[in-house]
Order: C-alpha cells, then sequence, then structure tokens
C-alpha cells in the first residue's frame, strides 16, 4: 500500500518539545484552541498533505471529534501510533480500572466490549502476550473506526524493548493482526534502526515500513549516523523519516537536502505549527525528496 510522502506529526497539538519547556507550554496554548488544529490541517489538505499521524493519547478522540465536525474527516489519511501505556496507568489511578474502562470504550456497542475482553483476559490467563497486544490495539483503534487507516505504527518504546527481548512473535503478531484486522500498513517506530532492519531481515519480514530518525547531524540515530545510513542501503526497508530537524538544530534547508541525498526514504513525518512554517517545509520536502 501507497503511502504519503508527507505526514503531519502531532506532537505540536499535544504541546511537545524535546528541548523547549517554554515552548512545549506555548503550543499547548495555542493548540487548545482546535480551531488553531484546524486551520494547520485544512492549509495542509488545500496543499496536498493529507497524511495525519496522531498518537493515541487521550486529546486525540477531541480532535477527532473535532475534524468530523469541520468535515475534514474524509479527506485525511490517518496513521495512528500505539500503544499509549502511559495514559493507561494516569487514568488508572485516577479513576480506578472501571473508570478506565468506561472512558477507554466510550460509546462502543456492548458486543464489541465483550469480545475484546473476552480474547484479553484470555490471553491473561495464558500468560500470551501476543495475544494481550493484539487486544491492546484493539482497543486503541477504536477511536479510528470507520476512518481512513494507511498504516498503524507500534511505538518505538514498546518496539525497541520486543527487540531487546528478540520477540520475534510480537512482531509477527502484530503484523498479522493488523493486516488481517484493519487491512493497513503494520509499522514501526525505533531509535535503534539498524538493530531492526538486521532482526527483521533475520525473521524474513518483508519490506517493514519502519519510522526512525534521518537527520544531518545524527540525533537519535543509533548506533551511529553512519551505520544507519549503510543500514539504509543495505536491507529492504520503507522508511518515514522522523527527528529531521534535529530538535531545531538543523535548518531546514539542509535538513531535507540531506534527506533528499538518501534515495531509499520514502516519506517524511513532520511538525508544523504556522501555516508559515508549513509552506516552508512542504515545499523544501518536495523539491528535494519528490
Amino acid at each position: 500500500m501507497k503511502i504519503d510522502p508527507i505526514v503531519l506529526g502531532h506532537n505540536q497539538f499535544m504541546g511537545v518539545n524535546h528541548l523547549n519547556q517554554d515552548s512545549a507550554r506555548s503550543r499547548v496554548e495555542k493548540f487548545s484552541n482546535f480551531k488553531n488544529i484546524g486551520k494547520i490541517i485544512n492549509y495542509s489538505l488545500e496543499n496536498d498533505v493529507k497524511g495525519l499521524m496522531l498518537s493515541t493519547h487521550p486529546k486525540t478522540k477531541e480532535i477527532l471529534e473535532f475534524l468530523k465536525s469541520e468535515e475534514y474527516i474524509d479527506d485525511i489519511n490517518f496513521y495512528p501510533m500505539l500503544p499509549y501505556a502511559q495514559g493507561y496507568v494516569r487514568k488508572a489511578n485516577e479513576k480506578g480500572i472501571m473508570g478506565l474502562f468506561n472512558e477507554i470504550f466510550g460509546s462502543v456497542s456492548t458486543s464489541k466490549k465483550l469480545k475484546i475482553l473476552i480474547k484479553g483476559g484470555t490471553g491473561a490467563i495464558q500468560q500470551d502476550a501476543a495475544k494481550l497486544l493484539t487486544t491492546l490495539i484493539d482497543v486503541e483503534l477504536i477511536p479510528f473506526d470507520d476512518l481512513n487507516v494507511k498504516a498503524v505504527f507500534f511505538h518505538n518504546v514498546f518496539a525497541d524493548l520486543a527487540l531487546a527481548f528478540d520477540s520475534e512473535d510480537i512482531f509477527g503478531a502484530y503484523i498479522d493482526h493488523v493486516k488481517d484486522q484493519y487491512d493497513a500498513v503494520p509499522a514501526f517506530g525505533t531509535f535503534n534502526f539498524v538493530r531492526m532492519a538486521e532482526k527483521f531481515d533475520e525473521w524474513g519480514f518483508k519490506k517493514p515500513l519502519i519510522m526512525t530518525s534521518f537527520n544531518k547531524v545524527g540525533f537519535q540515530m543509533n548506533p551511529s549516523k553512519e551505520e544507519c545510513e549503510e543500514a539504509l542501503k543495505k536491507y529492504d526497508t520503507r522508511i518515514m523519516a522522523m527527528s529531521t530537524l534535529a530538535a531545531g538544530y538543523v535548518k531546514p534547508q539542509e535538513a531535507y537536502e540531506y534527506l533528499g541525498s538518501l534515495k531509499e526514504i520514502e516519506s517524511v513525518v513532520v511538525g508544523v505549527s504556522t501555516e508559515e512554517h508549513a509552506k516552508e517545509t512542504f515545499g523544501l520536502i518536495r523539491k528535494y525528496l519528490e
């Protein structure tokens, strides 16, 4: 399945900035007004950028409801990223297990709730991690029911943990479930691209879609920029580049000129917070990558 060459990231909408807390607080304030989110997404759609990545953050459900109300929803290709474990822990502490259950499922039909719970309960009894994972996928993708989901990303924290334990069965179960149940591309985030590419090749996982860091200064490229570039050429993978500006260390012109030199990169996920920023970013990506 073809994926979007440019995908809007979600960090700015969630108020995330990995280096600047003042900037993060400013984003929280700006994007607490969903109309500001709508402006960025509308501008992107008008410029033929239709991909949108959203983690299964608590704010995601509200964003999706807003997009439906503004009638943007049918024009967007979604790239959910899951699971959102931090949210589960916090909600369980705030509202208890039943409160957590009610909030996650919302208006989902009773029959679907029972189906998911039975499968998850069986997995827990059998200590079947793969079955528990597929249950978690079903729970977290509920807000995306009936939407155009192109790929489902396994969050880098969990993907790298499974990678550390050589958990071929976890990755295999994830791939099969996303393909069979959602007709979407199973995808993976990682900060360990070289190891993931090596292991997936060893396990026979063909042309995996991997979101990982590629930038001119080697920020978050492990074990090194050079080894990541070598692995990119050696292994048959599909790459969505992230951290392309190295958290602000690299100027956009330099960043996308560098990415353009890596012909194997298929897509770029970017965070934009203003129309001016979006115009510059989309133009440079198209100049050097498309």
